[in-house]
């Protein structure tokens, strides 16, 4: 067929029409992006999970042979301890935090991070008294606070034990940060005496999963670090006059060795959560029972060094009835506890993950939708379908990439934009194209069945080789009226007319909805073969595939023409008319299949000795059943078409040399069997 699509662009009538096509596309993306951001946004972080997840391991240890943190332990606060030990429902004497804070201290433990809020005193004073001792004994634990974020805020009042773990926000731009108001603090003694403070404040996204996590809120002229943050800082031993945000940039500040850290951050200060993976998974969880057990023994008290010495332990609560949990890019019931040890992970590894430039942005919804536009202007419409697919994968493959680099490039509005585009050029190449080849296809649609011209009308460059000739395995389907020519012997000619004609319009619309493509009518007999016009790339497993899926859509539609056979023998015996029955035969076997007619009179079908073979078996097919071929009934068993395990039986066919394995599916069979609907399955 000629491409006149390209040679039209060629001479340059269409080439403009074909820009314009690409520039709407990207124009289009780009505006509702700007005007309606909420109905893309759910769709763009879904896809950022996708690249959370397809991408490698992310390291959180120095060793790369480790497949869990080195620096970070969570200890797990779990119902086995209540049971065990007795403490009864939560929250627990604490006096059990205390203990748990010495054997940490004891096993040089280097920083604890509880994720357990203490705003109130206990029912009894000598456990609150327990436990502020603790702390102060190991002078390296870290609380949470938590407060209401508000846009704007007079300044709160900061009490002065509060006040020395905040950070100054000298030098830093402050304004768009959220501010931090009805503060609810530790209790007094517990500020006097902690290592750090840090806040637990949650900004899920719009479909509510937490991918983002703000670092430091504003808190008059100070900044509030997140508990997870203020870990991460002590660990690194960072000066906190260092500290500066800058927002829609970065958060920066100096370790002791003095390097730099950069924390990229979005305008409202909140950085990506750059998840290790699955909870569980890349940080060490010691139950809190199974932990106390073992310290209960003396080889278990003398492994604490081993477990804890130099590490960030993270204390949570696990007990039943905790609702701290929700959606990550990796789960829905996220224990959020967690979070704290990837965020502290992700800044002790230099690992984080930052939104595209606006130069990047660009780059993205340009390139992929201009590549498709040049293989337009270039190689016409047979290349618009095969650049799509390119550009989807090219860019998806760049957006893994990206990722797995830091960078998160915008996923929806450029594959949007792409596909603006096809619908645009597809539109285009049926103003220019289409209305010429639909003369050629009415051509062919008196010659090929309707699935075939389908196959066609989408993908036109298979019309060589579907009338080429080619050998392949298909399923062949004979079926005819038994006792016909006696019944034309003593039937009215009209008679005859009108029942070849109800028989043959029902055959035909049960094997065409089965796939099937019709060959010929002759007399009272019926051919059709099923598999032709799929494609024949692919490989061993993926024919095999296809021949089964053929064989099962064959042996369907042999089953639904005998139901149909007995709905229209029912209606003809309240007509008052005679009845019929039909025999139906089919085998598998490689044939050869093409046009083997002329230019002139085209004649598409199937030659072979497979084909007698086939009409030989509907030959011995009982009245109103099936005979299968051992090949066609294996391969429609293993599909699940038929049921049943059916008895086989030896015959000899006429012209067919040796004995023959066949399998008889019989209307009392037939009546057990599920109805399956009689249309292809592909």
């Amino acid at each position: 067929m000629r491409n006149l699509f390209a040679g039209r662009v060629r001479r340059g009538t269409h080439a403009g029409l074909i820009l314009a096509c690409g520039l709407a596309a990207m124009g289009l993306a780009w505006t509702l992006n700007q005007t309606v951001p909420g109905l893309l946004e759910p769709v763009e972080l879904w896809s950022v999970d996708l690249r959370f997840r397809a991408r490698p391991a992310l390291a959180v240890s120095s060793d790369p042979s480790r497949v869990t943190s080195d620096t970070i332990i969570v200890i797990d606060y779990d119902d086995q301890a209540a049971r065990d030990y007795a403490l009864g429902r939560w929250p627990w004497d604490r006096r059990v935090h205390a203990q748990m804070i010495e054997w940490l201290r004891t096993g040089g433990a280097r920083i604890i991070l509880f994720d357990l809020l203490f705003d109130r005193p206990s029912a009894a004073p000598v456990t609150d008294a327990a436990f502020i001792a603790a702390v102060r004994h190991a002078g390296t634990v870290l609380f949470p606070a938590v407060f209401h974020a508000i846009p704007e805020a007079a300044p709160p009042a900061l009490p002065a034990a509060g006040l020395r773990h905040l950070l100054s926000a000298s030098g830093s731009d402050t304004r768009a940060l959220p501010s931090a108001g009805d503060i609810v603090w530790p209790l007094p003694a517990l500020l006097e005496t902690a290592a750090g403070l840090g806040h637990i404040q949650r900004t899920p996204d719009v479909d509510g999963a937490m991918r983002r996590l703000p670092l430091l809120y504003k808190a008059g002229d100070r900044l509030f670090p997140s508990l997870g943050f203020a870990a991460a800082l002590r660990y690194l031993d960072t000066d906190p006059a260092s500290v500066r945000i800058e927002p829609g940039q970065a958060i920066t500040f100096t370790v002791h060795d003095g390097r730099t850290v950069a924390i990229p951050i979005d305008a409202r200060g909140r950085a990506w959560v750059n998840y290790a993976g699955l909870w569980g998974q890349r940080f060490t969880h010691y139950p809190y029972s199974w932990l106390r057990h073992q310290i209960e023994t003396q080889d278990g008290r003398g492994r604490l060094a081993e477990w804890f010495d130099g590490k960030i332990v993270v204390l949570a609560n696990l007990t039943t009835g905790s609702s701290d949990q929700g959606p990550t890019p990796f789960e829905r019931d996220f224990p959020f506890s967690e979070m704290h040890a990837h965020a502290i992970n992700m800044v002790l590894t230099g690992q984080f993950l930052r939104n595209a430039t606006p130069a990047e942005a660009a780059a993205c919804l340009m390139l992929p939708t201009a590549l498709l536009t040049a293989s337009a202007l270039l190689g016409g419409p047979g290349w618009i379908l095969p650049a799509y697919v390119v550009s989807l994968l090219g860019y998806g493959t760049v957006l893994n990439s990206a990722f797995h680099s830091g960078v998160i490039l915008p996923a929806l509005q450029p594959l949007l934009a792409l596909t603006l585009a096809v619908l645009l050029l597809v539109t285009a190449r049926w103003l220019i194209v289409d209305q010429e080849r639909l003369k050629f296809l009415s051509v062919l649609g008196a010659v090929l069945p309707p699935h075939t011209i389908e196959a066609i009308r989408q993908s036109p460059d298979r019309i060589p080789r579907l009338l080429a000739g080619r050998q392949r395995e298909l399923s062949l389907l004979f079926a005819d009226v038994r006792g016909f020519t006696d019944f034309c012997e003593r039937a009215e000619p009209m008679e005859i007319q009108r029942v070849l004609r109800e028989i043959r319009e029902a055959l035909t619309d049960i094997l065409l909805r089965s796939g099937g493509t019709l060959e010929k009518y002759t007399g009272d007999e019926v051919m059709a073969f099923f598999g032709d016009a799929e494609p024949e790339d692919g490989g061993p497993e993926h024919e095999e595939a296809r021949v089964e899926r053929q064989a099962a859509n064959a042996v369907r539609a042999g089953l639904a023409i005998q139901r149909e056979m007995r709905t229209l023998n029912d209606r003809w015996q309240q007509q008052g008319r005679a009845g019929h029955a039909v025999r139906v035969g089919i085998h598998t076997g490689m044939v050869a299949v093409g046009n083997f007619g002329t230019e002139q009179l085209w004649d598409y079908g199937v030659i072979g000795a497979e084909v007698n073979k086939a009409k030989r078996i509907e030959g011995a097919a009982p009245a109103g059943g099936l005979m299968l071929s051992k090949r066609t009934y294996a391969l429609a068993r293993h599909h699940g078409v038929l049921t049943e395990n059916l008895p086989n039986t030896t015959v000899s066919l006429k012209g067919i040399p040796g004995k023959v394995e066949l399998y008889e599916v019989s209307p009392e069979v037939i009546a057990r069997l599920p109805e399956h609907p009689a249309r292809p399955r592909r």
